[in-house]
């Protein structure tokens, strides 16, 4: 018999959401513009990705104390439609803009939410209540 009480649970969704942004200031700030072989000053025009995103959320029991589509489908709503201008909004931008709205929906829960451009690179954010 397995002792619940050393389980950790969690759920994870995801979905993917094409996004426009771009780094303001990437081609005038010389961390960025360096001229050599690192020179990323381009982000500084807008630019397309497909962003895929993971969310993960612990829960209490192993019985769909959330489930997964509802969860899923209230993500996507947070990114509703299509393509999505975010402006200068970094990925870890886009991840706390996301727990933003989870955390009223699911309050006093971890989480860990992570964004990733064309499933390349990207961020990940870690919050616990």
């Amino acid at each position: 018999m397995l002792d619940q009480t050393k389980i950790k649970r969690w759920v994870e969704v995801t979905f993917q959401r094409e996004i426009i942004h771009q780094f303001e200031g990437a081609d005038t700030n010389k961390l960025f513009a360096t001229g050599e072989g690192d020179d990323v000053s381009f982000l500084a025009n807008q630019h397309r990705h497909t962003v895929f995103f993971t969310v993960r959320v612990n829960v209490h029991h192993a019985d769909r104390e959330i489930e997964f589509f509802q969860l899923k489908r209230f993500c996507q709503s947070v990114f509703p439609g299509d393509t999505h201008d975010v402006g200068n909004a970094s990925m870890e931008q886009l991840a706390e803009r996301l727990l933003e709205a989870l955390l009223q929906k699911y309050p006093k829960r971890e989480w860990e939410i992570r964004v990733m451009e064309d499933n390349e690179n990207g961020a990940i954010i870690r919050y616990a209540e």
